[in-house]
């Protein structure tokens, strides 16, 4: 009878020990730290679609902080979320985020009464356009050039999805890297 009493007292301290170990490991892997701030690049709340800058330092990604579904704009180098006023609008989900070389500018699919359109952000004017507003078929998956000047995205204009190319046009701004040389482009 004594050799199963220590045996069961041996049984029940490996449980203990297997019950505090468990425990301390659960504890340690909270998401406790997770930065809180508003202004880190993970909190508590989803971040998702993640799109990388051409030169590295910026980052876009979708985000349901403050309650509200919204595309943010994060630079790595200083560690904090860049204002872009004017891009997020009230009713309307931006998602699928594209940057050019340096994040000067951000295609986004979001949506125009009801329908699903390509947006453009401009951040050295603080301005958003809407790319396809009179297009007769369904949009998704935009994505821009490095230099700012070309836009691709998916379209069911012809009753399937296919990949349609949008120019910008030869007068538009283009995102270079400071002293990279500019060509002509072809007429």
């Amino acid at each position: 009878m004594k050799k199963f009493i220590g045996l069961f007292r041996l049984q029940s301290q490996i449980r203990w020990s297997l019950c505090l170990c468990l425990v301390s490991l659960l504890v340690s892997c909270s998401y406790n730290d997770v930065p809180i701030g508003s202004n880190s690049l993970n909190t508590r709340n989803t971040e998702e679609q993640p799109a990388l800058s051409g030169n590295g330092r910026f980052l876009a990604f979708v985000s349901n902080r403050s309650s509200t579904q919204q595309l943010l704009l994060y630079d790595l180098e200083q560690q904090k979320l860049i204002p872009t006023p004017r891009l997020n609008r009230r009713n309307a989900i931006a998602e699928s985020p594209s940057l050019s070389y340096s994040g000067r500018y951000i295609v986004y699919s979001t949506s125009d009464r009801g329908r699903p359109v390509v947006g453009l952000y401009d951040r050295a004017v603080g301005q958003s356009q809407i790319l396809t507003p009179t297009y007769n078929g369904w949009v998704r998956n935009p994505s821009v050039s490095p230099d700012g000047r070309y836009v691709v995205f998916e379209t069911t204009i012809r009753g399937q999805w296919d990949i349609e190319v949008l120019d910008r046009g030869a007068n538009v701004e283009l995102d270079i890297p400071n002293g990279a040389p500019v060509s002509t482009p072809p007429e």
